[in-house]
């Protein structure tokens, strides 16, 4: 088999290489952009494959909306924490920089006092540059010669000492100015960025609670009847076991609206029928009375005729688990007693068959989930 080469080969598969290798240089580089005209046209001219758009994401449910309005809540609330907690620490640096501004100013005092007896020494060298220390203070006889060495040895150790402590003060100096000036910058740079955090998420958590509020009231929502519906939690409702009529405790219950408490559940499952009929109604049921403590239960006793409320610490408003209501509703058989009979009864509240004779309550409903 005859030998051919690797471009050889690689020509041969290129269609039409044979006749553009035939051409004259010019006519190959005509004959090139022709081709790449041709090409670019056919790009142009052929529809390309449709490009896959995601679908729009569906209207934010008012779950969603208020799932999002308490996470920014609950970052905004962290970062005011942390804000305070490493304000704290920044007041602690603060502190820090003061005592390091104080040990500068205290070195400079002792450096201040180390010049002078140092000014002294070296004038006296450069007066006098041959004798060395020994000989500036050497004078006289022998015996006053020996006793002044022996002051000029104390004196050069004394002096070599502070010259040792002056270079080490210096070095000191010069750290703690370092150190002094890296906690002033911290000290800003931390406070700065604290600040815009929280102004960051301060603005996150607004923009989505006016997100959900918008919402709620364009549908006809009280926002402050959704959230408190929201943030009851029914199970509390088991810490009111054991607790004797009128004596519930705090914890048991969720508020209402206007002031209103009931049990838990009572009160969660009233809060989520109050919003259908927010949204029949435009506005929230009305409420003439819900839970009772036993004083509450003994001032009403006391206040009606007898027969016409139960005996202090037997009321169904004393459990948490009935409401008296108006606005129509206390009227039998209106179009709001009929609207709450029909669609309470989904959320557990009935209007109890005693209510319809004796005595005649329309308007007193009771929760019996």
């Amino acid at each position: 088999m005859p030998f051919t080469s690797d471009s050889a080969r690689r020509t041969s598969r290129v269609p039409g290489s044979g006749v553009l290798s035939a051409l004259s240089p010019m006519h190959r580089v005509r004959m090139t952009q022709a081709l790449t005209l041709i090409l670019v046209t056919a790009l142009l001219v052929v529809p390309l494959p449709p490009t896959v758009v995601a679908p729009a994401s569906a209207e934010a449910s008012l779950e969603d909306l208020r799932e999002n309005a308490e996470n920014a809540s609950q970052e905004l609330e962290e970062a005011t924490d942390e804000f305070v907690e490493r304000q704290e620490a920044l007041e602690s640096a603060q502190e820090d920089l003061v005592g390091t501004l104080h040990d500068l100013q205290q070195i400079e005092v002792d450096l201040g006092e180390m010049r002078e007896p140092l000014a002294r020494l070296a004038s006296t060298m450069y007066q006098q540059p041959e004798a060395g220390v020994l000989g500036i203070l050497a004078a006289g006889d022998l015996d006053d010669d020996l006793q002044t060495q022996s002051y000029a040895a104390k004196l050069s150790e004394d002096n070599q000492a502070l010259i040792q402590d002056a270079t080490d003060m210096r070095e000191e100096q010069v750290g703690l100015a370092g150190e002094a000036q890296e906690l002033q910058t911290f000290t800003q740079l931390e406070q700065a960025e604290l600040s815009a955090r929280v102004d960051d998420l301060r603005a996150q958590s607004e923009e989505s609670t006016n997100a959900l509020t918008d919402e709620l009231e364009s549908r006809g929502l009280d926002p402050d009847t959704f959230m408190a519906a929201a943030d009851c939690d029914a199970s509390a409702a088991s810490k009111a076991d054991g607790y004797p009529n009128g004596l519930l405790p705090k914890d048991s219950l969720c508020e209402l609206y206007d002031g209103h408490f009931l049990r838990a559940d009572a009160a969660k499952a009233f809060l989520e029928l109050n919003m259908e009929h927010v949204e029949e109604f435009g506005e929230n049921i009305c409420i003439t009375s819900s839970y009772r403590d036993l004083p509450n239960q003994h001032r009403v006793y006391g206040e009606v005729a007898p027969g016409f409320a139960a005996v202090p610490g037997t009321s169904n408003h004393g459990l948490g688990q009935a409401i008296d209501l108006g606005c129509g509703i206390q009227n039998f058989r209106s179009e709001k007693w009929n609207w709450m009979e029909t669609n309470g009864a989904r959320y557990d509240w009935i209007h109890p068959a005693w209510a319809k004779s004796s005595p005649f309550e329309p308007w007193h409903w009771e929760y019996e989930g």
